[in-house]
């Protein structure tokens, strides 16, 4: 029996063949019901989805086959089809000098049929086959073997359809962690500024205790700069359970989220002169992640900031309320602001990846990855806004959302309804 040859390309072809991520995976029904129509349409009691990797096939979908999961490669009726792109057909494999020796013909399995069609790949490798196999000799009919060859190409399709949705999850991923990255560094410029205050009065309080011999005033200046200290711990603390990741829901308070996060942007709120009008009417804490939802509410709150920089006076509203939406109990939280507001045509893309009206200071994937955290929490959010008036963001979370946010990797699901 003369082995299939080995092509030249063979490296690039089983790389290519493991993009895929496929060998060794569970049975799929997609997968299974490709092998069931080219059964049913070839009239054939075997029908197989094969990978032909570096030394064996591998079956990703077999009916008919019993418990036989793979064979070798140099064994392997498919591996003939590696080095072409047509369909093969054995009609006796006893009358072939290619297979009539072959351990698969004259073992228990006993192959004499053999019709193969080549899944090949958008750089022209075959990496596998669609094929059927009998037990008897026979032909194919002209209709059977077009049907075989479509049934290879769905096989691909489906293939590349996985393999792309692997890499958008990767490339999501990698946006969400940049956007994580440059939110680090846009918390780390503004704690920056929010310790160099305290930390600069400490500086001259101890300078005063220094210079003072009046005991009393110089146990105030202590206590000034013991709670200018203390202010500096606390910044940190904020700050170092901001950037940690959320793993386990937890009961939390939204306006203490918010209060936390306020402090981090003292001043940036004395810088844009603006005046925060805080409302807390949440009597239950809300089951959530409570550090994804507090960067949810950190870029909300720093949206805020941008839109009343350089206007003057101007106010931030923070409220939290118990309510009800469509029927299901939960709490409200809203962030206003009385800022340039958002032009029309960026309201439509509010939510879209790479958005953004800051010029190289945005990354525009905030409230994208907002999105994808509210959509963990079954949230829904409401955006209203006009120019040069100002901008509600409003938020309804769930008081029992309709899917675990327990795990900290849960998928997106439906598009977060915006209007």
């Amino acid at each position: 029996m003369p082995p299939a040859a080995i092509p030249l390309n063979e490296a690039e072809r089983v790389a290519d063949l493991h993009s895929y991520e496929l060998l060794d995976t569970l049975d799929e029904r997609g997968y299974d019901d490709i092998t069931f129509l080219a059964q049913y349409i070839c009239e054939t009691p075997v029908s197989l989805v094969t990978l032909v990797d570096t030394h064996r096939q591998w079956f990703k979908s077999a009916i008919g086959a019993g418990d036989l999961r793979e064979t070798s490669r140099a064994d392997s009726f498919c591996s003939h089809l590696i080095g072409g792109s047509s369909v093969l057909v054995v009609q006796d494999t006893l009358e072939d000098d290619r297979f009539s020796d072959n351990p698969l013909v004259t073992g228990e399995l006993g192959i004499r049929f053999y019709a193969g069609a080549p899944l090949i790949t958008p750089d022209g490798h075959v990496i596998g086959t669609v094929c059927v196999i009998d037990q008897k000799p026979r032909s194919m009919r002209t209709e059977q073997v077009r049907a075989l060859e479509a049934l290879a190409r769905q096989v691909m399709a489906r293939m590349e359809l996985r393999r792309q949705m692997r890499e958008n999850t990767l490339t999501a991923d990698a946006m969400r962690t940049a956007e994580k990255l440059a939110a680090v560094g846009r918390m780390a410029s503004s704690l920056a500024h929010e310790i160099n205050n305290p930390l600069q009065s400490v500086t001259n309080l101890l300078y005063m205790v220094e210079v003072t011999e009046d005991k009393a005033e110089r146990r105030i200046y202590l206590k000034q700069a013991e709670d200018a200290l203390a202010r500096v711990s606390h910044l940190v603390t904020q700050s170092l359970r901001f950037h940690k990741q959320s793993r386990q829901a937890e009961p939390v308070r939204l306006a203490e989220l918010a209060e936390s996060i306020l402090m981090l942007f003292q001043t940036r709120l004395s810088h844009a002169s603006a005046q925060v009008v805080m409302t807390d009417r949440q009597t239950a804490p809300l089951v959530c992640l409570a550090d994804d939802i507090r960067q949810v509410l950190t870029n909300l709150v720093s949206n805020s900031l941008d839109a009343l920089s350089g206007r003057g006076k101007g106010k931030l509203y923070v409220r939290v309320r118990d309510g009800v939406s469509a029927g299901r109990k939960g709490v409200f939280f809203s962030v206003a602001d009385t800022g340039q507001g958002i032009a029309p045509d960026a309201m439509a893309r509010l939510f879209q990846p790479f958005n953004t009206t800051k010029g190289i200071r945005g990354t525009g994937l905030g409230l994208w990855v907002t999105k994808g955290i509210l959509q963990k929490h079954g949230a829904r959010v409401r955006v209203r806004s006009r120019v040069q008036v100002g901008t509600v963001v409003r938020i309804f979370f769930p008081a029992k959302p309709s899917s675990p946010v327990g795990n900290a990797e849960a998928k997106e699901s439906a598009a977060l309804p915006v209007n």
